[in-house]
């Protein structure tokens, strides 16, 4: 039986359902859900304006309707055949191969406070100084000791070396073949799609080989899993749908107060928005930054980075060290912060769900919707 779903006897007395009610009946997804969620999706088609609208719209409509149908429609209906489903909370971290969409609802609720119970509130673990203070209780002895040094000054050196060579490989490495590219006779725009999608596939195996120097391959294969179909599901999909919206909404409001403050920030020319592109070009560009990008930068800031630092700090010391390095190693101003407050969110996730999928899946929706915005 799903631990997060538990059918309670309410008497032998059962109500007769139509067949919308019968829609509802058991686990979610129901088909009940699916079909909401559907529906909603045509009707975002049939209103939007555009690409760009109709995504928004989407991300908004489908969360609702999981929202709605899972905390309120599905209990009602089960509730009336003699059933209660009793919310109860999944220890995640020690059981990977079970994920129920209860666990989504931490998000908005707040159950319990300890570390590997409570995954979605932002307290931590139950005050300041405590999450800043010494090694994280949910790593095990064996995940402590794989460094490759047990000096903390030097697993830092380690972190800081591998962050500036994966730095200058990633610009020196784009300009050169960009130049060869262009000077072989490509534009402007296809010579630096071609460079910037070259460049993230060479980093990826250098990537794992500072996980094999300096930390472990089989973690990583371990957060790489995606299990049931369903934990697959939640993990790459309805996870990072509601984290993109929080993060849509966060970075909204700190552009709000750039803008007040600063002015409006320089043009990211990381897009290749200074010039004309072709269809080609952008979709090599897409392919790039929506898709190889976010595998390549994950699989180092939220897979080698976060842990390295997390072996000597605690968790939020690694969520927030590793959110700060993300952002600076993209340089403009504006776009450090933007990018900060997503290195928050996707450190956060990757801690509390112990997997790598949900931030990639969300690095790869939230560059996705940069190349909407640019391009459409």
């Amino acid at each position: 039986m799903n631990q997060d779903f538990q059918l309670v006897p309410q008497g032998e007395n059962q109500e007769v359902l139509g067949p919308f009610g019968r829609a509802f009946i058991g686990d979610f997804p129901t088909k009940g859900t699916l079909s909401i969620i559907a529906l909603a999706i045509l009707v975002d088609a049939w209103i939007a304006g555009g690409w760009l609208s109709f995504l928004l719209m989407s991300i908004l409509s489908i969360y609702l309707a999981i929202y709605f149908c899972y905390n309120y429609i599905e209990p009602h209906f089960n509730s009336r055949i003699g059933v209660e489903r009793e919310k109860k909370l999944s220890r995640i971290t020690k059981d990977p191969d079970h994920l129920a969409m209860g666990d989504i609802g931490r998000l908005l609720h707040g159950y319990g406070k300890s570390a590997v119970g409570q995954v979605w509130d932002l307290s931590g673990k139950g005050s300041l100084r405590e999450a800043f203070e010494g090694v994280p209780a949910d790593l095990s002895v064996e995940q402590k000791s794989v460094g490759a040094s047990d000096k903390t000054w030097v697993s830092w050196l380690i972190i800081i070396t591998f962050l500036i060579g994966w730095w200058l490989l990633t610009i020196i490495g784009i300009l050169a073949l960009w130049f060869a590219l262009y000077w072989a006779g490509l534009s402007d725009g296809l010579a630096f799609s071609i460079s910037a999608l070259l460049i993230e596939i060479i980093l990826i195996p250098l990537v794992l080989l500072y996980i094999y120097v300096d930390g472990s391959l089989d973690r990583i294969k371990e957060m790489l899993k995606f299990g049931s179909v369903k934990r697959a599901l939640i993990l790459v999909l309805a996870i990072p749908i509601v984290v993109t919206i929080i993060n849509f909404v966060l970075t909204t409001i700190y552009g709000i107060a750039w803008f007040g403050i600063f002015g409006e920030p320089s043009t990211n020319i990381d897009l290749g928005t200074d010039w004309e592109s072709s269809s080609i070009d952008i979709a090599f560009l897409f392919l790039s930054i929506a898709i190889v990008t976010p595998i390549a930068e994950e699989l180092f800031f939220r897979g080698y980075v976060l842990d390295a630092i997390n072996r000597k700090h605690s968790d939020w010391t690694a969520i927030i060290w590793s959110a700060i390095l993300f952002g600076l190693v993209h340089v403009d101003p504006f776009s450090v912060g933007a990018i900060f407050i997503g290195g928050i969110l996707w450190g956060w996730i990757r801690m509390r769900t112990g997997s790598l999928l949900p931030s990639i899946a969300c690095h790869m929706m939230w560059n996705m919707l940069a190349l909407v915005w640019t391009y459409l």
